[in-house]
């Protein structure tokens, strides 16, 4: 009988919470700097931000822990996200993954686990008119 080596979790094949933080810091500097979607973080604690960014991606890829931050919808309830600024930060996690290399496997299950979660996100609109 021969051993095979467990396949690791998307998770520890990206360095685990340290290799995902990082991860996140790049892509919530890219979104909060951005000409089109940037103005939803302004007057935002950007460090909360990444913490609850990487809390949520831990857990999506596979590591330990729970999502520890409110519920998706209720936190951007409030703020007139649309699917144009939604497919916006998709475009942008995309770019920022594969800038640092990350397994094309793994940034299609990260981006479909995100696009999973437009209608919990965006008000429903495509763009403003």
């Amino acid at each position: 009988m021969s051993e095979t080596t467990p396949t690791p979790s998307d998770f520890e094949a990206l360095g685990g919470a340290e290799g995902v933080q990082r991860l996140i810091n790049l892509f919530i500097d890219r979104v909060s700097s951005d000409f089109i979607i940037g103005f939803f973080f302004e007057r935002v604690d950007l460090d909360r931000v990444k913490l609850m960014e990487a809390s949520m991606a831990c857990v999506h890829l596979g590591g330990p822990g729970e999502y520890v931050g409110r519920p998706v919808g209720r936190t951007h309830s409030p703020y007139p996200i649309n699917a144009g600024h939604f497919r916006r930060r998709l475009a942008i996690l995309r770019t920022v993954l594969t800038e640092q290399d990350v397994d094309p496997e793994i940034i299609a299950r990260w981006i479909a686990h995100d696009q999973a979660l437009e209608a919990k996100v965006t008000n429903g609109q495509e763009c403003a008119q």
